[in-house]
This record gives C-alpha cells, structure tokens and sequence, in this order.
C-alpha cells in the first residue's frame, strides 16, 4: 500500500432492529422502478485504471494507477473484515456466499476487486469459487440492486443486502441447485447475523416463486437490464447506435483464458499437441493473431504444459495486436513506455532481438516485469521511472519504435474486470483523457524522425482514442496517422477494437493508432 494513503474507519453503525415478522419488511407487490444507483447517495467511489493483465485502485485526483482505493473520507475499513467463525467451513458454499458479500460490500464502498480479493482472509480452499461468486455480482450488481431495491421495503443492512446480491445473482444463473444454495445462504447469515436468517430465507424463496415476475420488471430499468451505469450506456448508444447492445451483453460475459504462444519456442499447433495430450481443447485464433490460442475451459497456469518453462503466456488475443502493429525490425531500438506488467514488452522479444527499455513507475510493478522476463528467458532494461519525466531516464538516443499503452478507463476489459463499470464515474475520462495527451506530448520527443510510435489503450471511450489522438494531431505537424489495414478489416473503424465473442474474433476491447515522425 502506498505510504502516501491513509487508512481510514468509520464507527460501525447500531444495527437495525430486525422485524419480527418478516412479510412486513417484504413488498408484496411493487414493480415500479426505483430511482437506481448502484452506490448510495453519500459514497465515493474510487477508480481502476487498466494495467492490461490486471487493474489497479487508485485515487480519483491521482495519475497514478497503481496506488490503493482508500481515500480520505471512506466508510469502510476493508482490513477489519473478518472470515467467518470456524464451524463454518471453507469447503462450504455458505462460507464462500459470506466471502463473496464482503467482497461485493468492498467494492460497494468503492474498492476494486482485485485489491478486496488480494487482502480478504480468505482460505485456499475456498478462493477459486469465491473468485467466482464475486465476479458473477459485479456483471449482474445493477441487476439484483434493483430486486433489492424494488421488493424489499426496508433494504437491511450493507453486509446482508451484499449476501442477497450474490445469492439473488446465483439464483438468476441457475448455476447452483437453487435450494442448496438458499439454505447454505441462510446458515451464512445465521452465523453472522442470527436474527436476519428469516428475512434472507423469505427473499430468496420469494424470488424463486416469483422470479419471471422480478425479471419482467427490471426490464424497465436500464441499469438493471443492461447492468452499467446509466451514463455508460448512454455513452455507448451515442458513440455506437448500431453496436452498444453487443457490447453491454459481451460485457456481461465470463472471459475465455486465452494464451499466447512464445514463438521462440514454439508454434500454436505444437502447443495444441500438447494440449491435446492433457485432454485440453483450444481454438486457434489465426483470424486476428498468430501466436494467440483459447482454451476451450479455463484452468490455472499451473496445469498448462511447459508454462514454467517459457513457452506459453496469460494474454487477450487483443492485446496481443501490439506486436504486428509496432512493425519492429531486428536490430531497433524499442521503448515500451508504460511497461507493467510486460505483456507486450515479452511479446516483443519473443519475435524480434532488439534493445528494449521496459518502463514502469511503479516499482512493485516493474518487478513483475522482471518475473515475466524470467520465466521467459528473455532480456530487455526495465527502469522504473515516471515516462512523463524525460530528462530523468532518457540517454538522448531517439528510439526507433515507441509502444505507449496509456493509462485508461479500462472500459474495453469490462469482462475481465467487471467491477470497474461500478467505480468509473464520467469525470473520470477527462483527467484520463489529459494524462494520455501529456504522453503523448512526451514519448513524441523521444521518437526517431522516421520511427513509428504505436499508441494505444484498452478502452472503447472514443473520449480516450480518436479526440485524443486529434487533438494530438492538430498540434504537432511532423506527426502522420500511419494506415492500419488488420485493425481496419476486424474492427469497427481505423483504430477502435470493440469486444466480440464471435468465431476467431474473441477479445477485449482496444484502441490503437500508429504515428509516424517525419522531417
């Protein structure tokens, strides 16, 4: 945690005195939209910046992406979260529910999901289903806020109402025998809060005997129907009238795991060999990249064959773009401007010996540079070091290629990340929008007269990619939008990648823009 972030509690509030019947707390009929916020009036809500493979909080007035959620005036204090007591076990479902409602209460009170995951005491045993649980809420939170919100007339407690968001969520997906999971999400609540277990039990078997009529009524609601803020979606129906539905509903998927083979090594076909061997299935994605494969399921890294050695890595077919777009050539000198956590820095060395500075801000980050490096037996500088700071790290030597992979709002990776539609705010991609003018502004003075910088973000905010890149434009004339014919025939337009789950096509969304340096 950066040291410059304080952590801050509140007084737990009285608890509410439970009513002693509990058709009285239960609407009995009501399918009148609410006035829906994901977030109650008085929260603040703290963003998440893409870092590509991952997203980091950080604060909403900060540039920096890699600094904690916490800022001054939270109401929550995420390092007094307790397991639950130890007659619950963590093989049970009823523990993971209760794991998953802190989480989603987490993120509520405006954390990000992966830092809640990172520090949450949760067992071993338990983690890979309450990962689960807690990712399926976040695709599906405006949904169940709304249920909450229309048919329960005085909404309990924050812990109780996030433990009926993600057991009201299990129950939409049909994914867990429905009354197992009522009566595990009844024993959660009778562990931690006895007097609540008759209101949660009545909620839910409500829900069960009522769910066509529940469902029917959020779809009046858009941010119960499409699950993102309304602005979100108001944003996308105005930038893409023919494609915003597509969008929301891929954004509501579960991400494929899709891996990229190290050419160094290897081709995708080999690496499907071995695959097959372990009874893994995978589809090549040749359509948009040669190194990219999916797996027809899931699995951890660990199980992948030869993972250890270097041969395959953890990347969206997407990002992978990069490397063919940056149009390297042996010999080059690359900068790879905001490097963490080397993605794309690998990628570039698996095809290409070049001298490469890796750069990263972040030194915590960085290190995860180095460990990818490791792992792939590859070399390449990494400086920690902030890009905008020129004089402090650059030798004078103009670099031939630049791939600047800018911070952003991270709005193309929702699938993957999908709590950070809940922490965004639409202010927010202003003071985005200017951090990546200004690196642009910065790695331009860097840049060879003839080299290419590559710019790009893993967003699908046009506030992100064509303005800033116009503004850029206008005011730098030896700079020239270079023609890029693979991302012209896949996307929807000269640069913007949007996300699609279509045969061969499967990624996140992206932006990405080629300049070239003339005289």
């Amino acid at each position: 945690m950066n040291d410059s972030v304080k952590k801050l509690s509140l007084p737990v509030k009285p608890k509410s005195k439970a009513k002693s019947h509990t058709s009285k707390v239960i609407k009995k009929s009501s399918h009148t939209a609410p006035s829906h916020r994901p977030f109650s009036a008085s929260q603040k809500t703290h963003v998440a910046s893409s870092d590509r493979s991952g997203v980091h909080a950080q604060k909403l007035k900060s540039s920096r992406r890699d600094e904690s959620a916490l800022v001054e005036g939270a109401h929550f204090d995420l390092m007094a979260i307790s397991p639950p007591p130890a007659s619950v076990e963590p093989s049970s479902l009823a523990y993971q529910l209760t794991m998953a409602a802190h989480a989603a209460h987490a993120v509520v009170e405006g954390f990000s999901l992966q830092q809640v995951l990172a520090v949450l005491p949760i067992d071993e045993v338990a983690r890979p289903n309450v990962q689960r649980l807690s990712f399926d809420v976040m695709r599906y939170l405006g949904l169940v806020q709304f249920w909450v919100q229309c048919f329960v007339e005085k909404p309990p407690a924050p812990w109780l109402q996030a433990m009926l968001w993600v057991s009201l969520t299990q129950l939409y997906l049909r994914e867990e025998d429905e009354f197992t999971l009522v009566n595990q999400a009844v024993a959660a609540v009778e562990a931690r809060r006895p007097h609540a277990k008759g209101l949660v039990n009545a909620i839910l078997r409500r829900f069960l005997r009522e769910r066509d009529a529940w469902e029917a009524a959020a779809q009046v609601d858009e941010v119960a129907a499409w699950n993102h803020p309304q602005w979100w979606i108001d944003q996308l129906k105005a930038q893409y009238p023919d494609d915003w539905q597509r969008i929301l509903t891929v954004n509501n998927t579960r991400p494929p795991m899709t891996l990229r083979v190290n050419a160094r090594l290897m081709d995708v076909a080999g690496y499907q060999a071995l695959l097959a061997q372990d009874g893994r299935e995978s589809v090549a994605l040749s359509n948009l990249n040669g190194d990219a494969l999916v797996l027809s399921q899931p699995c951890s890294v660990s199980v992948l064959p030869r993972f250890a050695d270097g041969v395959v890595s953890v990347q969206d077919a997407g990002a992978q773009l990069s490397t063919q777009l940056l149009d390297v050539q042996n010999g080059m000198r690359v900068l790879d401007a905001c490097a963490a956590p080397g993605g794309k820095t690998c990628h570039l060395l698996e095809h290409f010996d070049v001298e490469l500075l890796a750069l990263e801000k972040d030194e915590a980050r960085a290190r995860r540079i180095d460990e990818n490096l490791l792992r792939l037996n590859l070399t390449a500088q990494v400086q920690v070091d902030d890009a905008n700071l020129v004089k402090s790290w650059w030798d004078g030597v103009p670099f031939d290629r630049v791939l600047l992979d800018a911070p952003c709002s991270a709005s193309g990776i929702v699938r993957r990340h999908p709590d950070i539609r809940w922490l965004r705010e639409p202010e927010d991609l202003e003071g985005l929008a200017k951090q990546q003018r200004q690196l642009l502004r910065s790695m331009w003075q860097v840049l060879a007269v003839g080299g290419r910088m590559l710019y790009c973000t893993c967003s699908i905010f046009e506030d992100e990619g064509e303005s800033v890149l116009a503004e850029f434009l206008s005011h730098t004339p030896n700079a020239q939008r270079m023609d890029l014919p693979l991302i012209r025939r896949v996307a929807s337009s000269d640069g913007q990648l949007l996300p699609r789950v279509d045969d061969g096509l499967n990624h996140d969304g992206f932006f990405y823009a080629a300049l070239v340096k003339v005289a």
